[in-house]
Parts: C-alpha cells; structure tokens; sequence
C-alpha cells in the first residue's frame, strides 16, 4: 500500500463541507494507511484515516487509534429507527412541514459524522405544544469525538429543533465491540435513556411559558452567549409586529425561544459543531429566567 504524505495530503483535505448522505449504505467506507513525511521517511506512532472511494486522508491520529466506521455507527441507528414507531402515521399525523426522521451528515471529507433519529413517541404539554424526542448520535475518525449520543426535541406544530438538555446518554473512546451487535446494544440501551429522561425537556419548556422576557433583553441575551450578531439580529426581525419597537415591552421566554428555534433550524446551515453550540446558546439565553434557576446546570 502507498504511504501517504503526511503534510500535503492532511493539509488538503483537512477541511471540507458539509454533505448529506440518504442511506447508510450510502456512508463510505475508510482504513488505516501509513505516514509519511515530505522527504519520504515514514512516521512513527502516527498513521492516517483514508477514505477508500477517494483516496483521501481525513485525520492523523496515533497509532493506537482504534477505527470505529461511521457506516457502521449509521446502521446501528438505522436499526433502532426501525424497532421504533414511525412520527407522524396514524390518526393524529401531524400537519405542516416535513422533519426528516433520519439524517446523515458527513464534514471535512467525512472526518466527522452526525445522525438524526426523530423517535416516534408523542409529549405534549397542549395542543399548540407537542414534541417528538430525537437522538443525535457523533462519531468522528480524528479522536475528538468519543461515539456518543445526545438528545434533542422537535416541535410538532412549525418543526423548530428544540434543545433538550447536555446530558450525554452514551460514550466510549476506545470501543472493544466484539461485534456489530455489540455496538447496537449499546445505542439502543443509550435510546432507552433519552425516552426515560426526555421529561426534564419538558418540564423545562413548561417552566419557560410562564416567565418573559424584557424585549430589550432579546439581543444582548444571545450575544452574551455567543450567537454572532448577524444570526441575531435576523432572528430580532421576526419578534412579533404587534410589540411595537424592539425597545419596550415583554415576551414569553417560549416565544422569544421559538423565534430563535425556527431561525436556527430553517435559515442556519452550519457543521453540527457549530449546530450544538448555537442550540445550547440560545437555550441559555432564552429558556432560563435569572441565574436563580436549578435547571440552569442542564444547559452548562
């Protein structure tokens, strides 16, 4: 096999965009290749992640970089999507814009991937408020990601993607699976733990109807949490006309949480990474009343 120059291919292919990928059979595949250096000598206790369709090295990791394939951790939660019901079939289908129920992502050349499983199961607070859980599962070939598995809500009535709390159902960063079977155990345990807890999100977003939020506050609340400027004042556009100017009046903490949820999910396309943080941002900025409150951990 060819040793691959570890400056000149890593540095070309170290970032990409982002690309969707419809099935797991879909996702490539990849293999460990040796290193070696622009005057030809090969690296020691280094080695790289190589794509096997193009050739292309995605990571330089150590040599005791265990490869966990992205397909495989794909079909492990097309798997589970499978054992579960299906949103939005039957009697009380949902109206409105479509959500995928699932969603591979590839970056940087496929160095990192994210899956999205919306899970069947109904919550509701009201009419107007009814959720779905979903379950985000990362896994990445560079060792910056352990695979793991967070949780996330999509709200029925306009699809907004809701934050659901940082807890982290699963990870492992040196996986010793014995097999394909071993790893789907794993999430689907992991898929249990999201159902079981999804109640504190609801519980959140239940709290956040019943406080507001000083209009004033709306824009210096994201940009304290690091949401740029550009991001937030489009999402200030879409406050209610019926406020008047931005300067006065109040909010519900869910409104003004919405207005945010619906820009990020429908107008922001970003690499998951930047998808999370501006998630818990607004989260932090928005659902939270004060710092008085103990849910506020949740969203650290």
């Amino acid at each position: 096999m060819r040793m691959v120059s570890v400056l000149e291919e890593y540095a070309r292919t170290n970032e990409g965009r982002t690309t969707l990928v419809e099935t797991p059979e879909a996702v490539p595949l990849f293999r460990i290749v040796p290193l070696q250096d622009t005057a030809g000598s090969r690296v020691d206790n280094y080695q790289g992640v190589q794509r096997e369709d193009t050739g292309e090295v995605v990571s330089v990791v150590s040599s005791r970089y265990a490869l966990l394939q992205h397909r495989a951790v794909a079909e492990a939660v097309h798997a589970i999507g499978t054992s579960l019901e299906v949103p939005g079939e039957g009697p009380e289908a949902p109206r409105g814009p479509h959500f995928p129920r699932e969603q591979i992502r590839l970056y940087a050349h496929g160095r990192r991937m994210e899956v999205k499983l919306v899970i069947g199961t109904r919550y509701g607070l009201d009419g107007a408020n009814e959720f779905y859980p979903g379950i985000r599962v990362l896994n990445s070939l560079d060792g910056a990601w352990a695979l793991r598995m967070e949780a996330f809500a999509v709200r029925i009535a306009c699809t907004n993607q809701l934050y659901a709390g940082s807890r982290s159902y699963m990870e492992f960063r040196e996986p010793h699976l014995s097999s394909s079977e071993d790893m789907l155990g794993q999430l689907q345990r992991a898929t249990y733990e999201v159902l079981r807890h999804f109640d504190e999100a609801i519980r959140l977003y239940s709290q956040s109807m019943d406080q507001t939020l000083d209009i004033p506050e709306f824009m210096p609340a994201l940009l304290d949490e690091g949401i740029p400027r550009l991001h937030v004042e489009r999402m200030a556009e879409k406050l209610p006309e019926h406020f008047g100017s931005t300067l006065w009046g109040e909010i519900p903490r869910w409104d003004a949480y919405q207005i945010a949820t619906d820009y990020l999910t429908h107008e922001v396309h970003v690499n998951p990474d930047r998808e999370r943080q501006f998630e818990r941002a607004a989260a932090r900025a928005l659902l939270l009343e004060g710092g008085a409150n103990p849910a506020e951990s949740a969203l650290a």
